[in-house]
């Protein structure tokens, strides 16, 4: 009786067994077959974001060759010659206002202007209409090559230098052409959702911004002329061009949680490791996180906070400064554990804080520009206050995205100063930049000042 039990006994076990083996192999098939959801992807692709590198070069359009000036750009590019070393301080070096090029800075420059030639001819040829497409693989990821961002900041320090030495000689006419071709090179970039790209397309407007404010007090310019290039400042703010950037460095890097090969790359470019030394920590690595559960969640925080970044990107100002500033210690309280967001995030801070910046530059301009129409108007005389601006000179107030507020705006005689509050929110009361393109002190970032047109030498 006990072995009838005993086999009994068995053979329960053994059907047992088997169940669980067929459900455990249910299991692994439909794994394999049903295809794995991944929340945060799902939840970045519902808002129109990309969430793979696969998907990003579908995200920055193609345009077509025939249409595309970037490519033009790329040629004249290759064709710029001898915009550094010693004879050309120019590029670099600021007059101060009301005072134009030298004649011995204006003789260099004409040098530098013939050399390059050719390629301004391609600069200047391409329209205010001209669409840009850089040939740039964002899919490439970290491997992405950029070779065109070195080459826009020397086009437009060129182009802005000889907008400076059109207006000191008094031609506002070629001025004016000078300075709308730079914008053009700064703005072929705006569609390109890179960081880097939109850094580098901030620092192109920092160094013509700077060349046209001087412009304004040497030259009497034309309303038509004021017109066109307000217009292409104004333009210039392009709040969704980082937000665009931003989306695209999320799906970039949520690679780095799932994918060796791009985590081994972000491995390389933070600690240096290479070759087999870096594949090997990078399993190593990757195998005890996620063994840990630590690699999930490090991928949460990363996109929990990536997402908040982005949501308060799109944020009208002043609201975007506020969020942003709030952000920063969230984003730098990473849990130390958290080893790839800590190697992701950090720099975000000084995006916002950039970001504002140049939101606070193009403001400035595109309210000095509508003064110096008012001023046009009016036979010299300035307006009393910046309300006064719209809607003939602008469309509306123009504000501070750091508070709010109207722009600060002062005059003193026939000059003013219009300048943002910059970062620390503190009104100092207008700091005229130096020679060194330096300021004192740092809490304030553009300030713009014109007086009546005065002869350059």
């Amino acid at each position: 009786m006990s072995a009838w039990l005993n086999t009994m006994r068995r053979r329960r076990l053994a059907v047992l067994g088997a169940a669980v083996g067929l459900l455990l192999g249910a299991w692994v098939l439909l794994s394999l077959l049903i295809p794995h959801r991944d929340l945060f992807v799902e939840a970045i692709r519902k808002q129109g974001y990309p969430a793979s590198l696969a998907e990003l070069d579908a995200y920055y359009p193609s345009v077509p060759a025939e249409e595309n000036a970037a490519l033009v750009y790329t040629n004249a590019f290759r064709l710029l010659t001898n915009l550094t070393g010693p004879n050309t301080p120019f590029l670099t070096w600021l007059p101060p206002i009301g005072q134009g090029l030298s004649a011995e800075e204006e003789s260099e420059l004409k040098d530098v202007l013939s050399d390059n030639q050719a390629a301004l001819n391609l600069l200047y040829s391409v329209p205010a209409s001209g669409r840009s497409r850089y040939p740039t693989r964002l899919g490439d990821g970290f491997d992405a090559l950029l070779p065109h961002l070195a080459k826009t900041k020397p086009a437009v320090a060129l182009l802005s230098a000889e907008g400076l030495m059109h207006a000191t000689d008094g031609d506002a006419a070629r001025a004016t052409r000078a300075f709308l071709a730079a914008g053009r090179v700064a703005e072929s970039l705006s569609e390109e959702p890179i960081i880097i790209s939109q850094f580098v397309r901030f620092a192109d407007w920092a160094i013509l911004l700077p060349r046209l404010e001087r412009a304004l007090s040497l030259t009497t310019f034309s309303n038509g002329q004021l017109a066109s290039l307000q217009k292409m400042v104004e333009a210039a703010e392009r709040p969704r061009a980082m937000v665009r950037a931003l989306a695209v460095d999320r799906a970039a890097c949520l690679g780095v949680y799932t994918d060796r090969k791009v985590m081994g790359l972000a491995m390389q470019q933070a600690h240096g490791w290479r070759g087999q030394v870096r594949d090997v920590l990078t399993a190593v690595t990757a195998g005890v996180l996620r063994a840990a559960g630590m690699l999930q969640k490090d991928k949460a925080f990363y996109c929990d906070t990536m997402g908040k970044h982005i949501a308060a990107l799109e944020l009208p100002y002043p609201a975007r400064v506020a969020a942003g500033r709030q952000l920063a210690a969230s984003t730098n309280a990473a849990n130390r554990f958290y080893i790839f967001s800590q190697m992701l995030l950090p720099g975000l801070v000084k995006m916002h804080v950039k970001d504002a910046n140049h939101a606070a530059n193009v403001r400035v301009a595109a309210a000095a520009l509508a003064i110096e129409r008012f001023r046009l108007a009016h036979t010299n005389a300035l307006p009393e206050a910046v309300e006064q601006l719209a809607p003939t000179c602008c469309e509306t107030i123009p504000t501070d995205p750091f508070d709010g507020k109207p722009l600060r705006y002062h005059t003193h005689g026939a000059s003013y100063v219009v300048y943002s509050v910059g970062s620390d929110g503190q009104d100092d009361g207008g700091v005229v930049w130096d020679s060194k393109f330096t300021k004192v002190p740092q809490d304030l970032y553009w300030i713009w000042r014109s007086a009546a047109c005065s002869t350059a030498r």
